[in-house]
């Protein structure tokens, strides 16, 4: 199980971008907060190891637009250009489930001598996400946390391990290619709302400093979107890249504590973007669990 906050903070001064996914309007100021739960469950499908999630998400969207360069289809209704426009959502946004199964790289082990004596290699991972429209929306408005329409996601998560595998001295390499697919919003302030394809290119390089506290360099690259409003395209595409950093403490066997930091360093530069993670999560095995009993005496 975890738990995360995330605060961004996104101006878009002169960008025609427009992602509502992201949160980004044209020529506005944006801030969300957003509160992530996760429930996951690691197993074995298709005789591969595996990973299934559900994730809840809600929170709150505050912008604040400048209407003098946004084109008129973005306009709720009444507004016209020239006038500021200030909005806001609240509420549950469109929860999502993932699934993530390995490709190649991790053998079967058949004993604990062979977990020992296992160093990886490179891994690969089949993710895929579904994403379920019954989030907070309102068809009259221009910012919601819900998007009205189904999208997904589907990516090829590869990890490369170098170092002495142990705890305290492990290091990888981690990519992650990824597209995301969107169905069509046919209630967006009267009109009907298409997107191109996103693509997105995750990486991260992470080193164990201790037994218990590792951190990572974390690098986003997203491209497309392109918006298209009842046949006619509107705005531009988005381009952001962004680079970060992640700091992850093992509080307890269970528990863990991990909080980031990103903001955009290329791409579209009149987009400035930024955000703050937090994490919490709390993981457990009943056989694990069954041995701390053992060795407490119960």
């Amino acid at each position: 199980m975890s738990f995360q906050y995330l605060n961004m903070n996104m101006g878009a001064s002169a960008s025609s971008a427009f992602a509502p996914g992201q949160y980004i309007y044209p020529n506005s100021t944006t801030n969300a907060n957003v509160f992530v739960g996760t429930w996951a469950h690691h197993m074995t499908f298709l005789n591969r190891p595996s990973t299934f999630a559900v994730n809840l998400i809600g929170g709150n969207v505050d912008v604040s637009v400048n209407t003098n360069d946004v084109p008129p289809e973005l306009l709720p209704p009444g507004i016209v250009p020239g006038t500021s426009l200030g909005q806001s959502s609240s509420g549950f946004s469109d929860p999502n489930m993932a699934l993530v199964v390995n490709l190649f790289g991790t053998p079967k082990l058949k004993s604990t001598v062979d977990l020992l004596n296992y160093e990886p290699t490179v891994s690969m991972d089949i993710a895929v996400l579904l994403a379920i429209p019954i989030g907070e929306y309102e068809n009259d408005k221009l910012v919601n946390l819900g998007l009205n329409r189904w999208y997904g996601r589907l990516a090829l998560p590869l990890k490369y391990h170098f170092g002495v595998f142990a705890p305290g001295y492990m290091s990888s390499f981690e990519l992650i290619p990824s597209v995301y697919l969107f169905t069509d919003n046919d209630d967006f302030l009267g009109s009907t709302l298409e997107n191109e394809v996103m693509w997105q290119l995750e990486s991260h390089l992470t080193h164990d400093f201790t037994t218990s506290f590792f951190a990572s360099l974390d690098l986003l690259y997203q491209n497309g979107f392109q918006s298209t409003i009842d046949g006619n395209e509107v705005g531009g595409k988005l381009e952001l890249g962004s680079l970060g950093f992640t700091f992850n403490y093992h509080i307890t066997d269970n528990v863990t504590a991990r909080t980031s930091f990103n903001s955009n360093l290329f791409g579209d530069n009149n987009l400035e973007t930024s955000s703050i993670r937090l994490q919490f999560v709390y993981g457990w095995h009943k056989t694990e669990e069954n041995m701390k009993k053992l060795l407490e005496g119960h």
